[in-house]
């Protein structure tokens, strides 16, 4: 590596002196004060350029026990780093005297030198020097200041903004077309930027006064939010500054007893620098925290200023009851009395699956080797992505629709290719409404872990925590697939239930933040050759590390292979080949909230190499005539129903269609046929009309309850039902 040295010279003393005698604490702080758009990544600091620039180019080494500490090489233009004199040189326009003057408590007065006679060029692949640039002090002229006060309403800190300028006085502006800013503080009695020893909040007298707190990111986004009568504070230095490492250098103390609302830029930067300010927030004792969301579409780093200055509603994006709040519990709060707390009507479960496997909640689906889940997963990202309704997949409904993203640990792009063309042989996926992304990690720099174990803790893997940032970008993110668990997780989960928990706590974050249905593929334990899976509960005691993968999502779902005794009838009943590994069961054997629990049957399609749910074919085949022929009848009175506009109900004591039929005076056969039947008997045979998916309950009104009967091709299915036939009674 070419580490810059400074020469043979007094020069080269005193940079050295520097390095050994000034703390490396203090110098790790100067270098992120210098730089606050760098990033710590484990024992590196990555920035762009020695310019400043946010990026990844320049790469410098803050492992204090390594004889290379701040050290490194801007690999875009190879340059070598070498040493903090070099650091504040370049990315302050320091002087050697300037740094030395801002070392001096710790180099003793020996060392306060003139500049030296002969300047030493610091670049040394470049034979001009760089142009010099602006030396601050506490004496340059600047484009602005915010003031950081005590709570007393003494000054802690000063925060100046400086435009970059040319010669001429002529503003200079980045690629954006914004003009160049450079911000420095000003600490104490300091003629030089420094920051303060303990990090102060903005507006402490503000925040002292209030009950509500909003924390952006800079000072401008704080004053434009004062300014129409809120309560706005930030942290000092921005989002580049505040890390796990210097967290401790700052003080959130004020916000002790504290709403705090926390409104991030729309960038990754912005959303991971709010969670740390979420937990430092609520570890000062904040009573609640609350992190907002960017309202989609707007633009990246779209801020409170940004919103202000386009006469967004602000009141209303504070007030929206679907932010995210972390709260301090406290037992004296009123709001936690069950008659506080749950008022109105309870919210709609959701589904991505109908029935079946719940939306923006993490999902295990779990099967013994070879039986196909890959190739199930895979049909259904590619159902969700194409945004066509009733398409079956898991042995129900596709309900919801949106962007997905699969990860393939096992199969690489020529298999998947070769998948993805049997399941869809005329190229439909061109048209898709929605984005699928397939990530195959064999062509990718192969397997990564999502998780990783440090100091008996397990923690998010950098590979992943990057990945992870680009997911939470995603609008409309409906499903995301890690296929299989076992590639990602590098933990015995069996041997160590710890292991099965933390991922699985990542899996619900991930959901929670994305509202997607976060589903990874598992194994089940191999059983013996005689035994025989009969039931969902003796399905779920075999997923592998049950206690803690089962109990820690919110669903799961697994398939089996039935007997061949008993997989040679359904093959014969139905008129299909009967071959080995093609006859398979499955059902949620795991559900926090309602789901159809019902067992699915399964017959492998022998040209997509798919299970298909063939469960309605099953049952129908061991139904009798009259059965079958009064469900043709119910179907054809409801249909009837729907298009004269007399919505109905299943079981409604005035709106039932028991008491529909008893009253009817049409001379329909299906009337007729049906006015001889018992009011269980309609509720069973409507309810066998649901699970085959013929019909399904829908809204008359926007708020009003999800109860009427109609039929999934008619009228009520488009959403156009009230506008047209709507009765006095919905």
């Amino acid at each position: 590596m070419g580490v810059l040295r400074i020469g043979n010279t007094k020069s080269k003393n005193l940079a050295d002196d520097i390095s050994e005698k000034v703390p490396k604490s203090v110098q790790l702080q100067a270098l992120v004060d210098t730089y606050p758009n760098g990033i710590m990544r484990g024992t590196q600091f990555e920035i762009g350029s020695l310019d400043g620039e946010k990026g990844k180019s320049l790469k410098i080494s803050v492992d204090a026990n390594r004889s290379d500490f701040m050290q490194g090489m801007d690999f875009s233009t190879h340059e070598g780093v070498g040493g903090i004199t070099k650091i504040m040189m370049e990315g302050r326009g320091m002087t050697l005297q300037d740094v030395s003057e801002y070392f001096a408590d710790y180099l003793g007065p020996d060392f306060r030198p003139r500049p030296p006679e002969n300047p030493v060029n610091l670049n040394l692949n470049q034979e001009s020097p760089k142009p010099q640039k602006m030396q601050i002090d506490i004496n340059t002229p600047h484009d602005g200041e915010h003031v950081y006060e005590s709570s007393e309403g003494e000054i802690i800190c000063l925060v100046r903004r400086y435009i970059s300028r040319s010669e001429d006085g002529e503003v200079l502006r980045g690629n954006d077309g914004k003009a160049k800013k450079e911000f420095r503080q000003f600490s104490g009695n300091s003629t030089f930027p420094k920051m303060p020893d303990t990090r102060p909040l903005y507006n402490i007298p503000g925040i002292l006064e209030a009950e509500r707190i909003i924390w952006v990111e800079g000072e401008k986004c704080a004053d434009d939010l004062n300014s129409l009568g809120h309560t706005a504070t930030c942290h000092l230095g921005g989002a580049g500054m505040l890390s796990v490492r210097s967290a401790p250098s700052y003080d959130f103390s004020p916000l002790q007893g504290k709403q705090v609302i926390l409104w991030p830029d729309n960038d990754s930067a912005g959303v991971k620098v709010a969670k740390l300010v979420q937990d430092l927030a609520t570890k000062a004792g904040a009573t609640s925290v609350t992190m907002l969301t960017p309202p989609r579409g707007k633009p990246e780093k779209w801020d409170a200023s940004d919103a202000i200055s386009e006469g967004f509603d602000v009141n209303n994006f504070l007030n929206a009851p679907q932010h995210k709040t972390k709260q301090n519990i406290s037992l004296r709060d009123e709001s936690l009395l069950v008659s506080n707390m749950f008022v109105g009507s309870a919210p709609e479960q959701r589904f991505l699956i109908a029935d079946t496997i719940p939306l923006g909640v993490p999902v295990v689906f779990a099967a013994a080797g070879d039986s196909g889940k890959g190739m199930m997963t895979l049909d259904l990202a590619m159902k969700v992505a194409s945004g066509e309704s009733m398409q079956s997949s898991f042995g129900g409904f596709v309900a919801n629709h949106g962007n997905v993203v699969l990860m393939s640990a096992e199969d690489d792009k020529d298999e998947l290719h070769r998948r993805i063309e049997r399941l869809d042989p005329l190229n439909a996926r061109s048209d898709y409404q929605h984005d699928l992304r397939v990530l195959p990690l064999p062509n990718l720099g192969g397997v990564f872990p999502m998780m990783q174990k440090v100091d008996n803790t397990y923690i998010m893997a950098p590979e992943f925590e990057r990945l992870y940032e680009q997911i939470l970008e995603i609008d409309n993110l409906a499903l995301f697939v890690a296929d299989p668990m076992a590639s990602f997780v590098h933990a015995d989960i069996n041997a160590d239930p710890a292991a099965g928990a933390a991922f699985m706590g990542m899996l619900a974050q991930l959901a929670t933040e994305t509202g997607a249905t976060v589903m990874v593929n598992h194994h089940m334990a191999k059983i013996r050759d005689n035994d025989v899976i009969t039931t969902p509960e003796q399905a779920r005691n075999l997923i592998r590390g049950t206690s803690a993968i089962v109990d820690g999502v919110r669903s799961a779902f697994s398939v089996w292979q039935v007997d061949e005794k008993m997989g040679r009838q359904r093959c014969k009943d139905l008129g299909v080949t009967y071959t080995r590994n093609s006859v398979f069961d499955g059902a949620v054997v795991k559900s926090n909230g309602p789901a159809n629990r019902e067992i699915r049957h399964f017959i492998r399609n022998q040209s997509s190499g798919l299970l298909e749910d063939r469960s309605v074919d099953i049952r129908n085949l061991a139904l009798s005539t009259t059965v079958r022929l009064r469900l043709e009848y119910m179907y054809e009175f409801i249909s009837m129903c729907e298009e004269h506009g007399m919505a109905i109900t299943k079981g409604g004591s005035d709106d039932g269609a028991y008491e529909a039929i008893r009253v009817s005076s049409s001379t329909e056969p299906c009337v007729l046929a049906l006015k001889e039947v018992s009011s269980s008997t309609i509720k069973n045979t409507i309810t066998a009309l649901q699970e085959e998916g013929r019909i399904d309950t829908y809204k008359l009104s926007q708020t009003g309850p999800k109860k009427w009967l109609g039929t999934k091709i008619g009228v009520m299915s488009q959403g156009i039902y009230e506008a047209r036939t709507a009765r006095e009674n919905h």
